[in-house]
């Protein structure tokens, strides 16, 4: 998997997986809430960014075969076969940081 699309789906995901939590404690009429946020919406500042850290291991890689790109994947095992044959130079490094994000809350009023 690219590294660009690792990170957008994790994102989206985390995102998605919070919304998920809230709508289902709330249908389900559950005591407390998830991500409490006081006031209205207007109300939301910047306490409420959360940093999603990030620690990954990429593979930086050049592949001498027709129609294949080089390019920084998200580290990952493949096997080919069918007699192909292929030439790959690959580095593998850690990379680590964080992406600020404002996840899904619930509007608590005073």
């Amino acid at each position: 998997m690219e590294l660009k699309s690792f990170i957008a789906t994790t994102l989206g995901e985390i995102q998605e997986g919070v919304q998920m939590a809230i709508n289902e404690t709330i249908a389900n009429g559950v005591n407390g809430v998830i991500n409490p946020s006081w006031g209205e919406t207007k109300d939301m500042d910047a306490n409420l960014i959360q940093n999603v850290q990030f620690d990954i291991a990429v593979t930086a890689f050049d592949a001498d075969k027709s129609g294949v790109k080089g390019g920084i994947k998200v580290v990952g095992v493949s096997i080919g076969g069918e007699g192909s044959s292929e030439t790959t130079t690959s580095k593998v490094s850690r990379i680590q940081f964080s992406i600020p994000v404002v996840p899904p809350v619930t509007t608590i009023k005073n």
